[in-house]
């Protein structure tokens, strides 16, 4: 028959083992997730984790493994050796980088640490490999993961620090540490994890964990660091460089992957308009490559700090261009450095060295970015105006002439099938509007058209197959415009259908890589024009996932926001803000303060004289009488320290709850056994009743009384060993059999 009122706590030096394996899991999970360690190192120390975790939980097998292991100390020094040459191998010909280099090396230290923890010095290597590795997966790892890893490791790191204290055992002259082994006690209860010993670890490390947000906020920000750049690859981009082969968009269009995130904070909510996103155009086509002739790149001038401006106007007037579009832009590291944003753009607001732009408009970094960045965008489209709806011919400049009229070497059927669509229009927009139904009406959209690998794929789309996607009915279209006359241009980018309804935002995927058609108008300039037919993406996941992507994507964007984009100038605003509403907060609280101590001094008026009740107390009169106040009740609960009774009394009372049950237990037992017939009675009396009539339980009913009557009448306190011992003479007690009399 079993019975417990309390539960065994673990031992000091088991915790100790326990935390110190947290501690390094914590880390090792976020440098996986940042860094994206090789897939043999993974498995290898994860696999070294979970024994030593196994070995912790006393699986005999998984303890005799590590501790037969054939591996002397000058064995484990000898592979101490080669990891580090391996480190060297690593740096000069496999990742010819030194933080890739190091952090595998890391790993390697750890798991040769983690099979020999058996000195003090041990715990303290594998909590300085583990604080390294925390360190570097802090800087490569910006993802919403970061935070319950973080947490993880500063709550495994409390616990850590205070058994490490707690199981410390000798120091020789005060400064020579020996190094002893963790020794493994089994039957002190001072050894064990009490449950206030785990509320103060507990409560340490919620402490550190607000004292982490409070420095976070408040030291200055600094762009600088030795871990900053990581090593992983960006997100690999196609048609976004100076010139794209024609099918490359299709191979990233099934790739889910988020490229970024759009806010229009100015702009009415609609998340059923498509929203496009331009990136670069193309000007040249020979027949299955387009290039980018205008990418000579000028610097944007930067008008404020963070603020870069177009150097020339627009050449049309205000009346011409439409509503300014301001979009909040969060981009992931892509291999380009385009910089994306509805077209055209007019400024850029963000943290960035330079920027650069060429004549068609695009923006560029001065190198693609290895980090997520943010920043504001205004741009401001063309409007279609009515001049360009007559019948009237309309001379184009000449350098759009020269630059967007070229055709490459091509079929005649391609020139026979554009005059047939245009043949009853009699101005560039209707023939525009012409070609751009053909195409919708005509083709079917499919990414698996393997048009890319033929000689004449533009041909091939048009008259044999009839099947392509975004690229081939851009390119099509461009052509066709061309060989009437009319100037057209490729642009890629990314068209936006995802809208994030919790926080306001598009979500743009890989998926939505784009390629459409801007036509040249004499009036109204570059206007969009899209001949692809629309398909809807797939979404990502199940039907659970398509409700909580979007709360989940929303973290994401906040954390970001709050934390991995939080900058010096985010700590000035808030610093403002805080400044602000602590002005408005003092004025409430000395209007609060008029109001309270308003009775007092009308009061303090009448019973004074006449001549004194004249004066006027003021503001430092009632902030001096709260003052007062306050120190007179501070001076109180310092003598009286009410919370000190309140605890001694909340610990004496489950004692003698424990106590209490216990006794009860016994007694019920009793007068089953037939040595008594009534509840009531005396304690003492009890035990002489158990003397004469049962000796075999004397013993631990007069122990179990002793106690019983020290917490329930004498009001002492019982110690841990003391409810450890009547527990125990319970245990004896129930499993006695009551000798005949």
């Amino acid at each position: 028959m079993g019975y417990s009122f309390l539960e065994q706590p673990m031992l000091l030096s088991q915790a100790l083992h326990l935390t110190s394996i947290l501690l390094a899991s914590a880390s090792f999970i976020g440098l996986t997730l940042g860094a994206g360690l090789p897939e043999w190192l993974a498995a290898l120390t994860g696999m070294t984790l979970i024994a030593v975790l196994l070995q912790n939980m006393g699986m005999k097998s998984v303890d005799r493994f590590t501790t037969r292991m054939p591996v002397s100390a000058i064995g484990w020094n000898l592979i101490v050796f080669g990891g580090f040459v391996g480190f060297w191998i690593d740096l000069l010909w496999v990742s010819g980088d030194l933080l890739p280099a190091g952090l595998h090396f890391l790993m390697i230290l750890m798991v040769i640490k983690l099979f020999n923890l058996r000195l003090r010095r041990d715990y303290l290597h594998l909590y300085a490999i583990s604080l390294v590795a925390m360190l570097a997966s802090g800087s490569l790892m910006t993802d919403l993961w970061f935070f319950p890893i973080f947490s993880i490791y500063l709550l495994a790191g409390a616990w850590t620090l205070l058994l490490f204290q707690l199981t410390k055992t000798s120091e020789v002259g005060g400064d020579v540490w020996m190094p002893e082994p963790i020794r493994h006690e089994r039957h002190e209860g001072s050894h064990r994890v009490s449950p206030r010993l785990f509320w103060i670890a507990n409560g340490l490390a919620f402490g550190a964990f607000l004292i982490t947000v409070v420095i976070f906020f408040t030291i200055p920000r600094v762009n600088a660091g030795i871990y900053q750049k990581g090593f992983g690859e960006n997100l690999r981009m196609s048609g976004f460089s100076d010139k794209v082969n024609l099918g490359a968009i299709g191979s990233i269009k099934r790739d889910p992957s988020v490229v970024m995130r759009v806010e229009l904070p100015r702009s009415p909510l609609n998340d059923a308009r498509p929203f496009y996103i331009r990136g670069v155009s193309f000007d040249r086509y020979d027949g299955k490559v387009w290039t980018n002739q205008l990418s000579y790149r000028r610097s944007l001038i930067e008008e404020s700090p963070g603020t870069f401006t177009f150097r020339g106007k627009r050449a049309f007037s205000r009346a011409q261009l439409g509503e300014a579009i301001q979009q909040k832009i969060l981009l992931e590291p892509l291999d380009t450095p385009v910089l994306f944003a509805a077209p055209f753009i007019e400024s850029v607001m963000g943290m960035f060295p330079s920027l650069f732009f060429d004549a068609t408009g695009a923006v560029y970094l001065p190198f693609p970015s290895s980090s997520r960045i943010e920043y504001t965008v205004v741009s401001r489209s063309n409007v279609l105006v009515s001049e360009d709806l007559g019948s009237e011919s309309e001379l184009y400049p000449e350098s759009v002439v020269r630059q967007y009229l070229q055709l490459p070497f091509q079929p005649d059927r391609i020139k026979t099938l554009a005059a047939e669509v245009t043949q009853r229009q009699h101005n560039p927009y209707e023939k525009a509007t012409a070609i751009q139904a053909y195409l919708t009406r005509n083709y079917r959209y499919s990414l698996d058209a393997p048009l890319a690998e033929q000689q004449q794929p533009l041909e091939e789309f048009l008259f044999a197959r009839k099947t392509g996607y975004c690229e081939h009915y851009a390119t099509a279209m461009v052509i066709m415009l061309r060989t009437v006359g009319v100037p057209a241009r490729l642009v890629t980018g990314f068209m936006a259908t995802e809208w994030n309804e919790y926080g306001n935002y598009y979500v743009v995927r890989q998926q939505d890589a784009h390629a459409w058609v801007e036509v040249y108008l004499p009036h109204s300039g570059w206007i969009r024009m899209d001949p692809t037919p629309t398909e809807d993406n797939p979404a990502a996941g199940g039907p659970v996932w398509k409700v909580l992507g979007p709360i989940v994507d929303n973290i994401k964007l906040q954390w970001n926001r709050l934390f991995v984009q939080y900058s010096a100038a985010d700590q000035l605003a808030v610093v403002r803000e805080l400044k602000a509403e602590s002005m408005s907060v003092r004025n409430k609280a000395l209007d609060s303060m008029t109001v309270l101590f308003s009775a007092f001094m009308t009061l303090l008026s009448e019973i004074v004289s006449h001549d004194v009740s004249r004066i006027r107390i003021g503001l430092l009169g009632e902030l001096l009488g709260f003052a007062g106040i306050s120190l007179a009740i501070l001076f109180w609960l310092r003598r009286r320290r009410p919370w000190t009774a309140w605890n001694l009394w909340k610990n004496d009372r489950n004692d003698e709850l424990v106590i209490v049950q216990c006794y009860r237990t016994m007694r019920n037992y009793l007068i089953k056994k037939g040595l008594s017939s009534s509840t009531a009675i005396a304690p003492l009396e009890l035990v002489e009743i158990t003397r004469s009539r049962w000796r075999d339980a004397h013993f631990s009913v007069a122990s179990i009384t002793e106690l019983y009557c020290r917490t329930r009448f004498g009001h002492i306190p019982l110690t841990y060993e003391d409810l450890k011992r009547a527990e125990d003479e319970l245990h004896h007690l129930l499993e006695l059999q009551k000798s005949s009399l």
